[in-house]
């Protein structure tokens, strides 16, 4: 299984329980509709099939809140039992802390149907009416939905740097990198550094485990294979890596709880900017933005 930029986030976040949402959300999640309306009436307009596919408004689960805001607490008990949350979903399947149900596009069964003719003429006319969605309602020019994504980022990227000037992060920054024996010392960079080196290690493992014949990246771009281990089969990788997360903690114990709250902020007002709810998938949203 691969994972593409676009979804990576959706993909591998957590489920989420009952805590109220941050403050922004909720405007977010109106302009999410909004988008979908406005697509549905553009496709109709051009006589094509669209359903609204709004995503379920996200909920917290317990801890969740708390381990965004790094407190320590509640990272050490999340990471005791999950470690990133890479290799947890293959070692507890029935979980939904890892394993959150999956919502199915209601536009899946539309496409099924379609020719080759009629799914590019879908598939264009889609683009168009998203780019037209987001103009109408976000006042941002966007030229597909990839596109979108990739102006996300960087503005999350843009929002974020300011953090790398900032003295005491970049002191606690220094004292970070030194325990984890990295070179790198930036803020941004360390945030996530330890997830990502465990999330190329499953993607390589995935790679090697394939038999049949793998997807080839678009120029530009990485694929990340997620892998289909059985939970004992995956059990080793997940033991190293909560091993690897702990350590990470133990070394970022003075880091996290003065970076994280600031960074969850920052990226969170980028994404209602962009109508997404904001620190639910923007820290997984970011781990897989320095793979690719």
């Amino acid at each position: 299984m691969f994972i593409a930029k676009a979804v990576a986030a959706t993909l591998l976040a957590g489920s989420f329980g009952a805590l109220a949402a941050p403050p922004g959300d909720d405007a977010a999640y109106d302009k999410q509709r909004q988008m979908e309306d406005k697509r549905v009436a553009c496709m109709t307009e051009q006589g094509l099939t669209y359903v609204a596919a709004l995503t379920p408004k996200r909920r917290w689960q317990p801890g969740e809140r708390e381990r965004l805001a790094g407190d320590l607490r509640a990272l050490r008990a999340y990471r005791a039992n999950y470690g990133f949350g890479v290799w947890s979903p293959n070692v507890y399947p029935k979980d939904e802390v890892v394993n959150p149900v999956q919502h199915e596009n209601p536009n899946n069964k539309t496409l099924m149907s379609l020719s080759a003719g009629e799914l590019k003429k879908w598939r264009a006319a889609d683009e168009s009416c998203f780019s037209q969605a987001v103009k109408e309602v976000l006042g941002k020019t966007v030229t597909s939905q990839e596109d979108y994504y990739d102006q996300l980022e960087a503005a999350v990227d843009k929002s974020l740097s300011v953090l790398d000037q900032d003295k005491e992060l970049v002191r606690l920054g220094k004292q970070f990198a030194t325990c984890l024996g990295v070179g790198e010392s930036r803020p941004t960079a360390l945030d996530g550094l330890s997830h990502t080196k465990i999330v190329r290690q499953a993607s390589e493992v995935a790679r090697k485990a394939s038999k049949g014949e793998l997807p080839k990246a678009p120029k530009g771009k990485t694929i990340i294979f997620r892998p289909n281990l059985k939970p004992e089969e995956a059990r080793p990788y997940l033991d190293k890596e909560v091993k690897a997360a702990l350590k990470d903690l133990e070394c970022g114990r003075a880091f996290y709880p003065a970076y994280s709250p600031r960074a969850v902020e920052l990226t969170s007002r980028v994404y209602q900017e962009f109508g997404r709810e904001g620190a639910a998938q923007a820290i997984p949203s970011r781990i897989y933005r320095k793979i690719i």
